[in-house]
């Protein structure tokens, strides 16, 4: 392929060491480029340097300039300050519903935690946040072409990201108590049918 190799060198400054040790990282981790990336770390200073065909070496600088800049948008949030949809929607990358995360916390004991809107606030650190969001979206991903209700699905959400159990074993726990029709409609509000499953797996 023609064209013209360039090499091009920028430079990030760092809040600290740890900071940019754990942004390379993640960059090397989770950014696909199609030119060659050079990083040196000086003190508090990252070191770029990008080499390739030039359209290539353009695309990787803005790729990583917006990584960066989503990195430590995400670092800077404080759950006690509140996470918005969207920004949880940047960390796992999958829309999920704030009322099961929300639950969901609640039931690890983490305090304080109030919805306004598409804002979430909780008194915990945002690895919390993000280890339970991730349970929720991939248990997510497991019922999203089934066909059960919104709230059923919620239900099964919260019971597998908490407990670690499968959708069958929480119908099973639902017809035990008539909570559920034929038409897999919940007879009660998805909470109360958690209580009852949290419940059951503790009294067995």
């Amino acid at each position: 392929m023609g064209g013209v190799f360039i090499e091009r060198t920028f430079s990030y400054s760092c809040p600290s060491r740890t900071l940019c040790l754990e942004l390379l990282e993640k960059i090397d981790e989770e950014l696909s480029l199609e030119a060659e990336l050079f990083a040196e770390l000086k003190h508090d200073k990252i070191v770029f340097r990008v080499v390739g065909l030039e359209p290539y070496v353009e695309s990787a600088i803005k790729k990583i300039r917006e990584y960066i800049s989503q990195f430590m948008m995400i670092k800077s949030i404080n759950p006690r300050n509140g996470v918005s949809a969207e920004q949880l929607a940047k960390l796992v990358r999958r829309t999920i519903p704030l009322d099961v995360l929300a639950e969901v916390l609640r039931r690890q004991g983490v305090r304080n935690i109030i919805l306004r809107g598409s804002i979430i606030y909780a008194d915990t650190d945002l690895e919390t946040i993000e280890m339970f969001a991730q349970h929720i979206a991939k248990a997510f991903d497991r019922v999203s072409n089934a066909g059960y209700s919104y709230n059923l699905k919620k239900l099964i959400v919260a019971a597998v990201a908490l407990y670690n159990i499968g959708e069958s074993e929480v119908l099973d726990m639902l017809s035990e108590i008539n909570a559920i029709d034929d038409k897999l409609e919940l007879k009660v509000p998805w909470q109360e049918a958690l209580k009852y499953i949290e419940e059951r797996l503790i009294s067995t």
